[in-house]
């Protein structure tokens, strides 16, 4: 007897999102300024890029039932446009993509001490070569329109982010791995092993402090006064700037490759535990004050991997190892369910600055956008 299989309900993730293999597994990804583009940076190097424009987006697709005056959004009929692909490794796997212009984007390349500047399109240029001195980190400082450079060394260099020359050079005690901008460009976090140095953005030194643990990820609180770390020794650092201390969070079930502040909600937030963990802004964790916690979502069996919190609202989106990606209101248990497990880590997670696209790379070399309607957060 043959029996035929009921037709499977399209899911939410495959309304809303666009979902491409890339073939490599996915380190970063990124929506420029003006959020019309999207870059993928994979392990090997290789970048991708991925247009915003959908001529079939969740919001042409939406329509309301006449009989229930119920909103739906049809599946989607047409096939995806490629990714555009670099000719191969180009960029310095290790190290982060940034914003450049509106439009652009900055990487460090694969030759380690140049500059390089991608369009939305993918055309690549060399925009900087700073001495044939390796670069150890790179950061974008918009509100300048400038770049941020640290080498081998611990020289922090400032770049025009146009023409790329150099505007200003600082020498710091300690090598640089990883930097932070603070909202309003005032303040640059410059973290090397066992040291934090903030500078002032003529790169004048404001203050160092001694720091415990590997930094995987920097973040400044909305108003500069604190500076967070996730570690790669299951740990969180917080550096109160103005008292020039720092102190540690530990004991998490995994390392925090996310540590970041919601301006929406003035809240910290983390990876690394079974759910998102997080406090109230102003009043962190620090010495014996165990500051006002924050429960976001559900407890489960899988550590939460990384978190995007979006622009503008209290909600974050959460990557587990599993594949699982969810959206959350911080501070509420309440979360919707965006991407099923597959069993492959997310990687990555970021939104576009209006919060209406969601980035999510994967380990399993796939990359997708997410699309929201305008309703769906109100």
């Amino acid at each position: 007897m043959n029996m035929e299989k009921p037709p499977q309900a399209t899911s939410l993730f495959e309304l809303l999102a666009r979902r491409w293999s890339l073939g490599a597994p996915v380190r970063q990804v990124l929506a420029n300024a003006a959020g019309t583009a999207v870059v993928a940076l994979l392990e090997d190097g290789q970048l991708a890029f991925l247009r915003m424009e959908d001529a079939e987006s969740p919001e042409k697709r939406l329509r309301m039932e006449l009989d229930s005056g119920r909103m739906t959004i049809r599946p989607r009929e047409q096939p995806l446009p490629a990714p555009l692909l670099s000719e191969g490794p180009v960029a310095a796997p290790g190290l982060p993509v940034v914003r450049c212009g509106e439009q652009g984007f900055a990487f460090v390349h694969a030759r380690g001490s140049e500059v390089w500047h991608a369009t939305a399109r993918g055309q690549l240029l060399r925009k900087a070569t700073l001495n044939g001195v390796t670069i150890t980190a790179l950061a974008a400082r918009p509100q300048a329109q400038q770049l941020v450079v640290a080498q081998e060394g611990g020289q922090v260099t400032l770049l025009n982010e146009e023409w790329g020359e150099v505007i200003a050079t600082s020498t710091l005690a300690h090598p640089v791995a990883r930097l932070a901008i603070s909202a309003d460009g005032a303040r640059i976090a410059c973290w090397g092993p066992g040291q934090v140095t903030i500078l002032r953005g003529d790169l004048t030194a404001q203050v160092q402090v001694a720091v415990e643990g590997s930094a995987l990820t920097l973040a400044f609180s909305p108003d500069g006064r604190w500076l967070a770390g996730g570690c790669a020794e299951k740990a969180l650092f917080l550096v109160d700037l103005a008292a020039a201390k720092a102190d540690r969070i530990v004991d998490f079930p995994d390392a925090v490759k996310t540590a970041a502040f919601c301006a929406a909600s003035n809240a910290l937030i983390a990876s690394g535990a079974y759910r998102v963990v997080g406090w109230q802004g102003p009043d962190l964790p620090f010495g014996e004050h165990g500051g006002t916690a924050l429960s976001t979502g559900r407890p489960g069996l899988i550590p939460v991997e990384v978190l995007a919190p979006q622009p503008g609202r209290a909600l974050c989106a959460v990557g587990y190892a599993n594949g699982l990606v969810v959206l959350g209101r911080i501070g509420e248990r309440d979360e919707l369910m965006l991407a099923e497990g597959q069993g492959k880590p997310v990687t990555a997670l970021a939104w576009t600055q209006d919060g209406a696209h969601l980035a999510i790379g994967g380990a399993d070399g796939s990359v997708a956008i997410a699309t929201f309607p305008k309703s769906m957060f109100k």
